[in-house]
């Protein structure tokens, strides 16, 4: 049995780059604002190539991993073999910056906190010797 070569990107011939949403139903994978997506196909509408930013993927990765949620026991639902999309995101997420804005809410949060007199948990368990660790 011969195995028909599948073509490299360069090798693409008589293709067009067409939006996401054009092939995909955004009832099936929407992906958020800003977020960009595309699909390589060939002359017949056969698709190519994915070609995804960072956010679109997350976008569908979550769609993927929300999906399992609810049909994944706690503990299989963070194993990578079993939730290769979960693993990814966190990946994907652990290499990201941080958002600017999100940074500054956190910050405004603290303020806030420190103004209103809230005591920091840690301080509580060391004070009353909790042992919480």
């Amino acid at each position: 049995m011969v195995k028909a070569k599948t073509p490299s990107p360069a090798e693409l011939e008589d293709t067009k780059l067409v939006p996401w949403k054009k092939i995909v139903p955004l009832s099936v994978f929407k992906l958020s604002k800003g977020a960009r997506a595309g699909i390589v196909v060939d002359k017949e509408n056969v698709p190519q190539l994915f070609i995804f930013d960072t956010f679109a993927l997350l976008d569908v990765l979550s769609v993927i991993d929300e999906a399992l949620l609810d049909k994944l026991s706690p503990n299989d639902y963070y194993k990578k073999s079993v939730n290769p999309a979960g693993w990814l995101i966190d990946e994907i997420e652990s290499r990201l910056p941080l958002n600017p804005q999100y940074v500054k809410s956190l910050k405004k949060a603290i303020d806030e906190a420190e103004k209103k007199g809230w005591v920091p948990f840690s301080k509580i368990k060391k004070e009353l010797s909790l042992g919480l660790d």
